[in-house]
C-alpha cells in the first residue's frame, strides 16, 4: 500500500527500524453529520447562535483530536478531546478485525473498525468514525497476512541456520534458500 508518498507520524509514537508507515487517517467529518445538521439548525435563530457554535466546536474538536496510524509493524489508535483513547497495538496481539456501520454510515461512508486484541486491557480496539472503512479494514488484514507470513518465514530461516550449523546443509545451499526466503521477506514488506 506505501506509495513512496509522505504519510503522517503521528507525534506521539517513534518508528522503529524498519518500520514503513502505510496509512494515517482521522475520524470524518461525515461521522460528525448530526453535530453539523444541529449547528446550522441553531445557526438561524440568533439567540441560539452561541449552541450552533457549540455544536460545530465539538464535531471540529472530533476530527482534530482523532489520529489513526497502521504501518507494518503496527496499529496506533488516539481520539477523545476531554476522555482520550490512545493505544499502539504491535501487529502480533491482533487477531482479528471487523466493522460496524450504522444506516447514515453505510450512506455517508463511515464506520467504526474493530481491532481484536486479547492480550490488551480492553479487548478491543476501535477507529471510531473512519471513511472508507471497508478499505481500512482491509488494509489491516492484508498488513496482518504479510506480518504471519513474515513471521513463518523466520522460521524457516531459523530452521536452515540450524540444518547448516548441523552440517545437513552444505554452504551454497543454504545461501541460497536464505537469500530466496530474504527476498521473499522484502517483497512482503
Amino acid at each position: 500500500m506505501y506509495n513512496g508518498m509522505a504519510i503522517r507520524i503521528p507525534t506521539e509514537i517513534s518508528m522503529t527500524e524498519g518500520e514503513v508507515p502505510i496509512w494515517f487517517g482521522q475520524m470524518s467529518w461525515a461521522a460528525n453529520w448530526l453535530l453539523i445538521v444541529l449547528g446550522v439548525i441553531f445557526l438561524v435563530p440568533i439567540f441560539t447562535f452561541f449552541i450552533s457554535i457549540i455544536f460545530f466546536a465539538v464535531a471540529y474538536l472530533n476530527v482534530t483530536t482523532s489520529e489513526y496510524f497502521i504501518s507494518n509493524k503496527r496499529i496506533f489508535v488516539k481520539y477523545g478531546f476531554i476522555s482520550r483513547v490512545m493505544n499502539d497495538i504491535k501487529m502480533e496481539w491482533v487477531t482479528n478485525t471487523s466493522l460496524f456501520q450504522d444506516f447514515f454510515g453505510r450512506i455517508l461512508n463511515y464506520g467504526t473498525v474493530l481491532i481484536a486484541t486479547p492480550g490488551t486491557a480492553t479487548g478491543t480496539e476501535r477507529m471510531v468514525g473512519v471513511a472508507d472503512p471497508m478499505i481500512i479494514k482491509g488494509m489491516i488484514e492484508e498488513r496482518l497476512v504479510k506480518f504471519k507470513k513474515n513471521v513463518e518465514i523466520k522460521q524457516s530461516i531459523r530452521k536452515i541456520s540450524d540444518e547448516f550449523k548441523m552440517g545437513r546443509l552444505d554452504e551454497a545451499r543454504y545461501n541460497s534458500l536464505k537469500q530466496e526466503y530474504e527476498s521473499e521477506m522484502i517483497k512482503n514488506d
